[in-house]
């Protein structure tokens, strides 16, 4: 435990040239602290403007959800560790996977027993455009641009609606 009478009887008995030191070592300190934090921070600003031009901006939708696509790799299906996680019947546990390369989405099934379909085509693999619509089982959604709107976007894994 500090004990502040022996620190404040210590500083009483620094010279003043000392004092000035001290006080000069901590504005430094404080350029440096604050120097790394405004870099951090524009760090984050040009991987979040890098990764929009990577991602496409897209997101998945279906009811009231919103998944931003904010990963190069993105499970669906109905086990807990998948990154959209599908509470429903007919979707399997690792139903498919979403990856994308220089901005161009694709979807592949990973072997699910309902299968995947895009635009009422079932598919192995495919190429997704904005407006698609995916089916896992009987859990619909779209691929849509992401909306501005802070409150309509969710990113937390749960249970999605059956359409």
């Amino acid at each position: 435990m500090i004990d502040f009478n022996e620190l404040f009887q210590y500083i009483r008995n620094l010279a003043i040239p000392d004092l000035v030191l001290c006080a000069l070592a901590v504005v430094v300190l404080d350029v440096f602290a604050l120097s790394i934090i405004l870099a951090a921070n524009r760090e984050s600003r040009l991987c979040r403007k890098r990764w929009q031009k990577v991602s496409n901006g897209l997101e998945l939708r279906f009811w009231d959800n919103h998944y931003p696509l904010e990963a190069d790799e993105i499970l669906l299906g109905r086990h807990v560790s998948a990154d959209v996680r599908l509470a429903d019947a007919s979707v399997s546990r690792y139903h498919a996977v979403m990856t994308v390369s220089a901005g161009v989405w694709s979807i592949t099934d990973l072997d699910s027993k309902s299968g995947t379909y895009v635009n009422d085509k079932k598919i192995k693999q495919a190429r997704l455009h904005p407006g698609d619509c995916i089916r896992l089982g009987s859990v619909q959604m779209y691929l849509a641009r992401q909306s501005n709107e802070p409150d309509a976007r969710r990113t937390r894994k749960g249970g999605g609606q059956r359409a």
